[in-house]
């Protein structure tokens, strides 16, 4: 391999020539190298070594010898005047911590001007899980993971980096993978954990306006493993997880203090309690509390046991690699199998990776990589949670219970008779040449193709499903697919003269996407056998189908200088040009600036023998956001479905259509009205950061400030019905989020049989919203305490919109009624259900006892005031090592619905003969009211993760390169005080999450031979 000698410029021959020979090895283990590159810088004369690593070359006595090889790092060697000089090379493998990737290249980390973060892979593919998203969780200072999945095995995972900063745009980070764009976060559940050789976190402005529009919520780069050695390796690594909920499910043990309590409810209401022993109008007979404490209603059930299971995961990795002089090859092929805790809630997954490199030419390097993942996915349809325990699974002739004919909540019979499933296939190719043009000058070309398919079907059979009875059963299936074709193209010069350092990429890029979709549901099925399969033999079909296309041009440039490698300049520009936005608003140009100071190069600094790395950051930059649907410039067609007078009617049209003549009904279709002036959000962030390595780097601190300003908000605007149209996009408003993170790594202990350390993760975020825009596109509602709001995402408790967008307040803030305490005796003359005692005493109410909206403020904020994580590492030299992973959320607010409807809770409620100020009387029908009583301290400690391993050292079985055994459990312990079940909920902060978080104790082994 002769590339090192077209890229590095070197000194002149020597009048006198000389041979020199020598033996290259490599790697830990000093394994001669065959095929290594050994060529005299600044010339084209050179050699390759043999099959036992020996080379042989005629050199000037003053001549240097660049030495490289695919899979290691090149090294120069200086001759002087030697006839022998052996070389060992160092692996890349083990440069991870010292090369990071940043966008179109990579640079080490003493050089970086940017923040960037980097994740050992090492550190997350240990522990069982179908997406690396959750696994990312406290790993990296200012991203922040909130696993919402509940005891999903697939989903529920957000990804935030430094805050939230759009309102309805994207606020996701960019995924790239081996340089390719893959979209936003969700799309990290198609990478398999187990080929990743390393992550990297691009957080700043200097960092990410290299993929300009893309970059304003952070960037995630992900590089898959490659070939390491000339020697062909195989491997496998295998992990079986058994899941079990971290705490009890809180149910009603006791069903006679259920109806107690039930009949309570209702008498405080004014009403018969049901469990009297009647026949209900809709044909439910309750029990009496006699009947069921005398045990002649005999039925018990824990629903819990007929749910729910202990649930087993199984990911298994196997692959082969290796390399020669000339080419490098790695394949693997993955299984996963996640069961969720309910029965029928299932994930499978098939992946195929493959990577070859190639050295065509002399100064021509290929790259071909290609990736397949096959996905199955079956949902439970059924929840026990508050189902009654006075109720049997079945009925005494086998057939499902039902307490009335239209109780569709036996969840028993909604898993076993409710369909719904989907399967999903992705693949991608990406090709990549570098050719190495002049010394220093090489050209990059890269193409890339992605290709998605999903299918989805559903059957909801009659008399199981309300939707069933209502058509004599309804089904369908749903198909959608997605193509990626992207381009790349970049030139990059690098170049060093005495003290100055060069480095300069210019280039362009090209994307273009295709969705498709289709939809068919059936409704009426002679026969119920039929499902999902032939929609067409069904009384009434609705087909439906979409299509839409984006495409994105771009330029880009960056530009490093180093002086004396102690001062660091960096400039990085794009232009993005978008089909999204309307003719004179495509392009955006998104520039930045860096400069960093390596203060340990300083001689002054030097001389005190103190720091190792003293390095001071600083950046400002401007980057994009279109993360909406395409088409919003254009006016949108539009279509809905309504009953009226028992018949089903499909409306198309823009705007409010009338209804049908003789109906006296109005029909409405939600399209879209255009805004030719929508064009990009901008994101404007500075970042000052130090980087820190003393005690001969057994101390390590990154600390990062940052202040971000997003302006041009996209989001939408709702519209008065007269318009004709519910919302419409705008370019309005502005949030700001600030704030600093701080990374310390200590290896506290380092001797001959002992290791020990410990990374120490904080990050702080504030979050505000300064504007919603100008007074006639806001929708802005100002209150009576002159609260300028306006709703956020689709949180309603009791048709009031929970989160809102507050003037001042932060993104998400919670918007409801103060309550202080609970009423002891009446107030005025007790007409009104709100001023009786036992219920809220709202700070709100009028002369007449009623509720007034206008009194409302913001009662909490869900964003964690801090996030924090610890993460501690020991380790022995005969193998063994242990690690505990802690995870820290303080200061958010969660508003709790199982504050009101936990069984445990109800024990404290507020009666006459044992008034409390804490919690209100048990009342049917009462209309509860988002208030401050349910706003909850969300803080919690959780222990993520506990991992005992064993590392067999090396050479102890023949044929045996690397063998590992571990056991983890994952979610063992979490400390809150919280109401709900598990206090990790949504980003809006809202409760009602059905059960606890599991914990899933895992064993694994890996090997190589």
């Amino acid at each position: 391999m002769l590339l090192a000698s077209l890229l590095l410029y070197g000194a002149g021959l020597s009048a006198q020539e000389m041979t020199v020979r020598g033996v290259v090895t490599g790697g830990s283990d000093g394994q001669p190298v065959a095929g290594a590159s050994v060529v005299v810088k600044g010339s084209v004369r050179g050699t390759t070594t043999d099959a036992s690593g020996t080379y042989a070359l005629d050199v000037a006595a003053d001549d240097v010898l660049v030495v490289s090889f695919l899979g290691y790092k090149t090294q120069e060697v200086n001759v002087a005047g030697r006839t022998a000089v052996d070389v060992r090379l160092q692996e890349e493998a083990e440069l991870v911590d010292e090369v990071v990737v940043i966008g179109y290249g990579t640079m080490k980390k003493s050089d970086l001007t940017g923040s960037v973060a980097s994740v050992r892979a090492s550190d997350v593919t240990q522990v069982s899980s179908g997406s690396i998203d959750k696994l990312l969780q406290g790993r990296v200072a200012g991203l922040t993971v909130i696993d919402n999945s509940n005891d999903s095995p697939e989903g529920g995972v957000t990804v935030r980096v430094r805050g939230i900063s759009s309102i309805n745009g994207s606020n996701s980070p960019l995924v790239v993978v081996d340089g390719v764009p893959m979209g936003d976060a969700g799309n990290l559940k198609s990478v398999n954990p187990g080929i990743i050789e390393s992550i990297e976190v691009l957080k700043d402005a200097s960092a990410t306006a290299i993929y300009g529009s893309r970059g304003a919520n952070g960037v995630i780069m992900i590089t898959t493993k490659s070939g390491r050695k000339e020697h062909q390796n195989v491997w496998f690594s295998g992990k079986v997880g058994v899941g079990v909920f971290s705490d009890r499910l809180d149910y009603w043990r006791d069903p006679v203090t259920m109806a107690r309590l039930e009949n309570e409810s209702y008498e405080n209401g004014g009403a018969e309690g049901p469990y009297t022993g009647k026949i209900w109008a809709d044909g439910t007979y309750y029990p009496s509390v006699s009947e069921i404490e005398s045990g002649e209603w005999p039925y018990r059930t824990r629903w819990a046991d007929y749910v729910f299971r202990t649930s087993v995961t199984q990911d298994y990795n196997v692959g082969i690699e290796g390399s020669n002089a000339k080419n490098r090859y790695y394949v693997s092929l993955g299984y996963y199998d996640g069961e969720g805790m309910q029965h029928n809630d299932d994930y499978e997954k098939y992946t195929v990776d493959m990577s070859y490199d190639n050295q065509v030419a002399r100064n021509v390097k290929l790259k071909t990589k290609a990736g397949f993942v096959r996905g199955f996915r079956t949902y439970n349809n059924g929840t026990s949670y508050g189902c009654n325990p006075l109720w049997p699974v079945y009925n005494g002739d086998g057939s499902y219970f039902k307490s009335q004919p239209k109780d569709y909540s036996n969840p028993v019979m909604i898993n076993n008779e409710v369909k719904k499933e989907s399967d999903d296939m992705s693949g991608y190719a990406l090709v990549k040449a570098d050719w190495s043009i002049l010394p220093g000058l090489t050209l990059s070309v890269s193409g890339n193709a992605r290709a998605e398919q999903s299918r989805s079907a559903f059957f909801n059979p009659p008399l199981y499903t309300q939707a069933g009875d209502n058509y004599n059963g309804e089904g369908g299936n749903s198909e959608s697919t997605y193509v990626n074709l992207t381009a790349d193209g970049y030139l990059t010069y690098d170049r060093t003269f005495g003290d100055h350092a060069f480095s300069a990429m210019v280039g362009g890029s090209y994307e273009n996407s295709v969705s498709r979709g289709s939809s068919i549901t059936g409704r009426g099925f002679s026969n119920a056998a039929l499902e999902d399969e032939v929609v067409s033999g069904a009384d009434k079909v609705i087909t439906t189908t979409s299509r839409s296309q984006e495409m994105l041009a771009s330029g880009f440039t960056r530009l490093n200088y180093t002086y004396k490698n102690r001062y660091l300049f960096t400039f990085t520009a794009r232009a993005d040009g978008a089909s999204k936005f309307a003719e004179g608003h495509r392009w955006g140009f998104f520039p930045s600036g860096a400069v960093s100071w390596k203060m340990e190069e300083e001689p002054w600094i030097r001389s005190l023998g103190f720091f190792d790395q003293l390095k001071l950051r600083a950046s400002y930059g401007v980057s994009g956001n279109q993360g909406i649907s395409p088409y919003q410039t254009f006016e949108r067609f539009g279509y809905d479905y309504y009953w009226c007078n028992g018949e089903e009617y499909t409306v198309y049209g823009i705007g409010y259509q009338d209804g049908r003549e003789g109906l006296g009904d109005r029909f409405v279709t939600y399209a879209g009205m255009a805004n030719h002036e929508l064009t990009w959000e901008k994101t404007a962030q500075l970042d000052i950061g130090l980087d820190l390595s003393i005690l001969k780097g057994r101390l390590n601190v990154t600390f990062d400030y940052y202040y971000k300003r997003t302006t041009d908000l996209l989001r939408k605007q709702y519209l008065s019905p007269s318009t004709g149209f519910d919302t419409v996009w705008v370019n309005d408003g502005e949030i700001r989020n600030k704030g600093f993170e701080v990374a310390v790594t200590g290896h506290i202990v380092s001797t001959k049989d002992w290791n020990f350390s410990a990374t120490g993760i904080f990050s702080l975020n504030r979050n505000k919203v300064v504007s919603i825009g100008t007074a006639e596109n806001s929708g802005c509602t100002v209150d009576a305490n002159g609260i300028c709001y306006t709703q956020y995402g689709g949180s309603v408790y009791n048709d009031a919109f929970l989160n809102v967008l507050a003037i001042g307040y932060p993104v998400n803030s919670f918007y409801g009624y103060m309550v202080n305490g609970i009423i002891q005796t009446p107030q005025g003359d007790g007409s009104s259900p709100n001023t009786r005692p036992g219920e809220f005493n709202y700070a709100g109410l009028n002369a007449d006892g009623t509720l007034d909206p206008d009194r409302r403020v913001i009662i909490g904020d869900p964003n964690p005031k801090f996030t924090s994580s610890l993460n501690l590492s020991l380790s022995h030299r005969i193998g063994l090592d242990l690690s505990v992973m802690m995870y820290a959320v303080y200061g958010n607010d969660i508003f709790s619905y199982r504050k009101l409807t936990s069984p445990a809770l109800m024990s404290g409620r507020w009666t006459p003969e044992r008034p409390t100020n804490e919690r209100p009387s048990l009342r049917y029908n009462r209309q509860y009211h988002a208030s401050s009583w349910s706003v909850e301290d969300g803080s919690f400690l959780r222990i993520s993760n506990i991992m005992l391993g064993y590392t067999l050292p090396e050479n102890k079985i023949r044929g045996i390169k690397h063998l590992r055994v571990f056991v983890s459990a994952s979610n063992p312990f979490t400390f809150s005080k919280v109401s709900e079940y598990d206090p990790e909920v949504g980003e809006n902060g809202i409760g009602g999450v059905a059960y606890p978080k599991v914990c899933v104790i895992t064993a694994g082994a890996e090997f190589k031979f």
